[in-house]
């Protein structure tokens, strides 16, 4: 949010306050508390619950919380109404373009408590309205592919404010092993609906499929980068389980080619509809998405000669530095240009 990034970026920069936190696996309850002066958010909250034998007991009060399981199976009962929700073998894929995940939103002023035995991610924020409760089941969510190539990943939509919440935002992106995501770089960090964005902080929760060996100097790691259009340019090597707390400005991340990984996410506001404004000086790599689709229409040789590449690039405004880049990415891809 802009009074976030305000109070924050240069903090950040001088490393007086750290937005990458590394969860021990085994602590429960809120983790990230927007009320602490060293943990770089106003709005949004996260944490997670370890449950076993235990019986998880909250009043949601003010706010409004999003339950999204990690692994394990689970009763929960919101105000007298019990739902069933579970998730077996962790939340990363079997397959690209799948998802496990299933989440329950709980309203504001309600009493929750949840039984069973597992790992449950929560995110919380200041509720504006009173709404029911809801629960999206692993066989409703719908994943949805966005960008092209090396910036192609999978997004799950879990809950919103169209179909359940009054602020908080929650999904999970896929990212495969090597690919970038948040890309091209945009923000959400402003009040400004003519221009296309809105204001809401963001927290990421992190998962990589293999684990760190004991034996291993590193295991799997990814790039978180944050950065902003002051002072801000930083970037953090993040492995499984670290959670990522965005006050604002452009946030890509990558993972290595050592793993794939999954990120959790909420988002939080002060109930402005959430608009990404894409920064425009990376625009182009959208139109570059435009002609790998056309390139890759069924039945396309895989030969382009230099005015086929020359006319494919006439419907765009693109430098000269651009069509370069273009030509490199397109040999990267198998296809020939002569």
């Amino acid at each position: 949010m802009e009074e976030t990034i305000k109070k924050y970026a240069q903090r950040i920069e001088k490393n007086e306050v750290n937005p990458h936190f590394k969860y021990d696996g085994s602590s429960s309850g809120l983790i990230l508390d927007p009320l602490r002066e060293d943990i770089p958010l106003e709005v949004i909250g996260f944490g997670i619950y370890q449950i076993k034998s235990n019986v998880i007991i909250k009043e949601t009060k003010e706010k409004e919380v999003v339950l999204v399981p990690q692994n394990g199976e689970f009763q929960a009962d919101v105000n007298g109404k019990k739902f069933f929700i579970k998730r077996e073998d962790g939340p990363l894929p079997k397959n690209p373009k799948e998802s496990s995940a299933s989440a329950l939103y709980v309203p504001r002023n309600s009493r929750l408590t949840i039984q069973g035995r597992g790992e449950i991610a929560f995110f919380e924020a200041p509720a504006l309205k009173d709404n029911p409760p809801f629960f999206l089941s692993n066989n409703e969510v719908r994943v949805e592919s966005r960008g092209e190539w090396v910036w192609r990943r999978d997004v799950t939509n879990l809950i919103k404010p169209k179909n359940a919440s009054s602020n908080l935002i929650v999904g999970e992106t896929y990212s495969p092993p090597g690919f970038w995501s948040g890309t091209p770089i945009h923000k959400h960090d402003k009040e400004r609906p003519s221009e296309g964005e809105s204001d809401h902080e963001e927290i990421y929760f992190f998962r990589f499929r293999k684990r760190k060996d004991k034996e291993d100097q590193f295991g799997p790691y990814g790039v978180q980068i944050l950065m902003d259009e002051g002072c801000l340019r930083k970037a953090y090597l993040i492995e499984d389980k670290s959670i990522f707390a965005i006050p604002g400005g452009c946030h890509p991340v990558v993972a290595s080619p050592v793993s794939d990984l999954l990120y959790l996410w909420g988002l939080a506001g002060r109930g402005n509809t959430l608009m990404m404004r894409d920064i425009g000086e990376f625009i182009y790599l959208k139109y570059y998405e435009e002609i790998f689709h056309q390139i890759n229409k069924e039945g396309r040789k895989r030969v382009v000669s230099k005015m086929e590449f020359q006319n494919l690039c006439n419907h765009y405004p693109f430098t000269d530095d651009q069509k370069r880049l273009l030509m490199v990415m397109l040999k990267e891809k198998g296809i020939e240009l002569e």
